[in-house]
């Protein structure tokens, strides 16, 4: 029989795959290991790769398409075997049948257009997107599960009409060749910009900031950075010593990790902290888990293999759920400070500037000391103004003097 090719379950929460491009054509030949197809994910790539030798007999699911989990996405042929051999499931208009796990993708129809029977079919958040922009969701076309409206069509729907609003006057130009190039979004840029968005309207945003005095901190990191060396062979940095004094001042003030739900504030009992990270396409937070039950080497190691995974494009979506806390450093950009977008569904984020010898006053004089400023961003909803002050004079305590954060 064909080897049904699915579109693979990479962690507990994946619901469904973008598949960004195939490697292979239809009646190539394929060795077990080849790469068939990448496929994209919640700002995550992946490369699917042959289970078995034989030939790519039909590709169900062109690229740039979604498709949920499970759902039957290419056959492979053995030898003997020819496209005639195929299913019922293989033709066109069955995209997916009977796929593993009980997942079946039904044949779009009419109610593509995320109307049925007289009233919108929309994902609360495409809703809330709509109606804040004061977007009317009749005219959108669905692309979610059974022609539903996703966030994704209400941010394409807005650019649309933003687009014909300020289309220039020149005959016979477009909007592009007016003003420039369009470079087309990746999955990974869609994903950043509907979580940005949906954390700015979803989100009652405030800010407070401090300065911190960062001398016991380098000075910590000249004390450990040998001994790291030696025993994980990494290199420790300022970032990995935020890390681990940040989880150990959300320990102190356990509000600050928590997110929001519909039936209340949900306290989380780990602290597990998401690390922002620039790839070539944007922002991405892989996350290390239980920081505060981790010593500065463990961290150190953790954030060395996350970067790693990074480069090489190997993140899976595990690699960057869970988080309940979040810290952004942009020091290595010589920012002095800056404020973040709270990554939901968490509560807060740390921004964390620069470390700049500047003049201060102590004891009456004025000295030169290594300043740096962090900022917290948070949800005014779950975490009053009060809270988040006492949980910045506590991180500002441990950072300036680290071993009562131990």
């Amino acid at each position: 029989m064909p080897l049904d090719i699915v579109m693979p379950k990479l962690g507990l929460t994946m619901t469904e795959g973008l598949i960004v491009e195939w490697k292979k054509n239809e009646g190539e030949e394929v060795k077990k290991g080849d790469i068939l197809f990448v496929l994209e994910t919640e700002k995550v790539t992946y490369e699917v790769e042959a289970p078995e030798d034989g030939i790519l007999g039909k590709i169900m699911v062109p690229a740039q398409e979604t498709v949920p989990v499970g759902a039957i996405v290419a056959y492979i042929l053995k030898p003997g075997e020819n496209a005639a051999s195929l299913p019922i499931a293989a033709l066109p208009d069955k995209t997916v049948s009977e796929a593993p796990g009980g997942v079946v993708a039904p044949p779009m129809t009419e109610q593509s257009l995320g109307v049925a029977e007289g009233r919108v079919r929309a994902t609360p958040l495409a809703k809330k997107m709509a109606k804040a922009i004061s977007l009317e969701l009749g005219g959108i076309k669905g692309t979610g599960p059974a022609g539903r409206i996703t966030s994704e069509d209400v941010e394409r729907a807005q650019k649309t009409t933003a687009t014909v609003a300020a289309a220039p006057a020149v005959p016979g130009l477009t909007v592009p060749e007016a003003e420039g190039y369009v470079t087309p979004f990746t999955g990974m840029r869609r994903t950043i910009a509907r979580k940005m968005l949906a954390s700015k309207v979803e989100a009652a945003q405030a800010y407070m900031g401090n300065t911190i005095d960062a001398t016991r901190i380098q000075d910590l990191r000249k004390v450990l950075m040998p001994h790291i060396e030696r025993k994980q062979g990494v290199r420790i940095t300022i970032t990995d010593i935020m890390m681990k004094i940040t989880g150990a001042a959300l320990r102190e003030h356990p509000v600050i990790n928590t997110r929001w739900t519909d039936k209340g504030v949900l306290f989380l009992p780990d602290v597990h902290m998401g690390m922002a990270m620039a790839l070539g396409e944007g922002l991405i937070v892989p996350v290390i888990r239980d920081i505060n039950k981790k010593s500065y080497g463990q961290i150190a190691a953790d954030r060395v293999q996350l970067i790693k995974k990074g480069k090489e494009n190997k993140f899976l979506p595990d690699d960057i759920k869970g988080g309940t806390f979040t810290l952004s450093a942009m020091g290595m950009f010589g920012l002095e400070t800056f404020t973040a977008i709270i990554n939901q569904p968490e509560n807060a984020i740390l921004a964390v500037g620069a470390i700049i010898d500047k003049p201060v006053v102590v004891a009456g004089e004025i000295v030169i000391r290594p300043m740096m400023t962090v900022n917290l961003t948070y949800d005014h909803r779950a975490i009053d103004g009060a809270e988040a002050g006492k949980f910045m004079r506590t991180l500002k305590e441990m950072l300036e003097e680290p071993l009562i954060a131990q």
